[in-house]
């Protein structure tokens, strides 16, 4: 049985048409009838949870390693705004999440009645598309808005959408049979790239390409064209958040190398076209040094014809086309091109690569490294299994992984669209509910403890893993260059002497903790192979992981 309200049944049946097939469903009153028929809907998965900012990162972890919307529904009130760092999140990095909240009916809107606030519109800055459904009961209306909605969570651009429904009582009536079959409105989108003469000019002038890869989602067609470029002396700068494997060639060490070396020796690295591909770029370095080249020319390819990132202050061109359509037009003007691309600046890249790596690998080597954070995450990359996914937590765990090579198939997900610490462990909730691999979520104290109640729930899933680096702060805070407040340890960073045991043994998490290299090491086999839900908390001193940092930096430069 399904609610008794047009509205509500609207909502939910044209989601079932438009293939939508996981809602996040928070407990509340006014969302009732939208809560019971997501859950009666045999094509939809519902799932429960309480708090609507967790949940709503939850979904928008769902939603990037499924690649497909989700839906978190929400009651009236401050829960919609609940919502609100999740859906900014989700803005940013593109991904499909659908906000649908229940509301009052608009007469009741300033009147001092409970739970009622201005919904419609309040997210309009981060969404691609927010409608209000009409209260006359005009289906046809409301069948077109929602329509629209679900839409644009797809694209061209994916992103939020936001619908608002005002639900009048009596509203815990449910006793129609079946859903409407609505009417469906499909979206076709051209596809395919083509150079333009002045951009074709311009590719063919260029001695020196460079691809800066920000985050992304790990895709087999992009991974491939990345290494084919690469024989054409084009460079690929990646993170891992790029989900740009080693065997494409990507140099994954920039950030470091820019740590390391002389502003005589960086000229070699210099590009004169940089082509941005993907979202955020988390390295400052490297962002300040293509900033400080003179002349560079920047192209930025993407499909919203909104968005003009001119991170790099060089912005020349916006390539409106989808990613792999770029790189395979790019690949066919470099296949004619007469002139060859500059073969020491690709070198150098190269070599840096090899030589940032053996330091790293060998620093990492020495068994006499105090025991910090860095070394705890050298010794789990050394034991994580093949195809996991790694979810990494903002601040300190992001830039750390950085230094590790990943195992083969690894996909890497991270909130770095706002890049607040705020949802990392919900969203690493959401990427263990979308699939059956092995989750990895590497997370700091402040993020873990700020996010804790994405552990209020039932059952957790048994392929979620949580490494907990605690060493009581945000130790980012330690490694800043000018912070010399008295207050930085309390203020700034946040310092504190919880524990997560209590939170794992309440959430029925399988618990261990290390305070050694030693115990870390006995640990280690269990967590990364547990098959049930679990936490390992490494406690590491914050001064000690603070030195770390500059003793593995001072290392390579020697």
């Amino acid at each position: 049985m399904y609610s008794d309200n047009a509205l509500v049944r609207e909502v939910v049946a044209l989601a079932r048409a438009h293939n939508i097939r996981h809602a996040i469903v928070c407990a509340g009153s006014r969302n009732a009838p939208l809560a019971h028929s997501f859950a009666a809907c045999p094509d939809i998965e519902a799932i429960q949870c309480v708090d609507e900012r967790s949940a709503a990162f939850e979904a928008l972890g769902m939603a990037e390693v499924l690649q497909e919307p989700v839906i978190v529904c929400v009651t009236s009130g401050s829960a919609m705004l609940d919502a609100a760092p999740a859906i900014a999140e989700a803005f940013y990095q593109e991904i499909p999440l659908i906000l649908v909240s229940a509301d009052r009916p608009s007469c009741w809107i300033d009147q001092r009645d409970g739970q009622t606030m201005h919904q419609p519109y309040a997210l309009k800055e981060f969404v691609r598309c927010s409608v209000q459904l009409p209260e006359s009961g005009n289906i046809s209306h409301a069948n077109r808005l929602i329509n629209m909605a679900y839409l644009a969570a797809r694209g061209p651009v994916p992103g939020p959408v936001h619908i608002n429904v005002p639900i009048d009582e009596p509203f815990f009536s449910c006793t129609t049979p079946e859903l409407p079959a609505p009417r469906v409105l499909h979206a076709e989108r051209p596809s395919g790239y083509d150079v333009s003469p002045d951009a074709r000019a311009e590719i063919l002038s260029a001695r020196r390409i460079l691809i800066a890869a920000g985050q992304m989602p790990a895709d087999p067609d992009t991974q491939a064209a990345i290494a084919r470029l690469g024989r054409y002396g084009v460079v690929t700068i990646a993170e891992h958040l790029a989900n740009l494997p080693a065997d494409t060639g990507a140099v994954t060490l920039a950030d470091l190398a820019l740590a390391v070396l002389s502003e005589e020796e960086s000229r070699s690295l210099a590009p004169d076209l940089v082509i941005t591909i993907g979202g955020h770029i988390v390295s400052k370095r490297f962002k300040r040094f293509l900033r400080s080249l003179e002349p560079l020319s920047h192209w930025h390819t993407g499909t919203d014809d909104s968005a003009a990132p001119d991170v790099f202050q060089h912005l020349t061109r916006l390539v409106r086309t989808d990613t792999n359509s770029f790189l395979a037009a790019l690949e066919k003007v470099l296949a004619e091109k007469e002139e060859a691309q500059e073969k020491a600046f690709q070198s150098s890249w190269q070599k840096m690569q090899a030589a940032l790596a053996a330091k790293v690998q060998a620093y990492f080597a020495d068994d006499c490294l105090p025991f910090s954070d860095l070394a705890c995450m050298a010794h789990f990359f050394n034991t994580l299994p093949e195809g996991s996914y790694l979810h990494l937590a903002n601040s300190s765990p992001v830039r750390n992984a950085q230094y590790f090579s990943l195992p083969e198939n690894t996909h890497v997900y991270c909130n770095r669209g706002v890049n607040g610490i705020d949802g990392s462990l919900s969203a690493a909730l959401g990427n263990a509910i979308a699939t059956d691999r092995p989750v990895f979520c590497l997370i700091g104290d402040l993020s873990f403890f700020y996010d804790s109640n994405a552990l209020w729930r039932q059952q957790l899933p048994g392929n979620l893993h949580i490494l907990l680096f605690n060493n009581g702060g945000g130790n980012i805070f330690r490694t800043l260059p000018g912070l010399n407040s008295p207050y930085r340890d309390t203020f700034i960073a946040g310092s504190n002497s919880f524990s997560a045991r209590e939170q794992a043994m309440q959430a029925h998490l399988a618990y261990a903790s290390a305070k050694t290299a030693t115990e870390l090491d006995r640990e280690l086999p269990g967590f990364v192979s547990s098959n049930t839900a679990c936490l390992l908390e490494v406690c590491t001193d914050a001064e000690i992981c603070a030195r770390a940092q500059k003793e593995l930096v001072s290392a390579v430069r020697g």
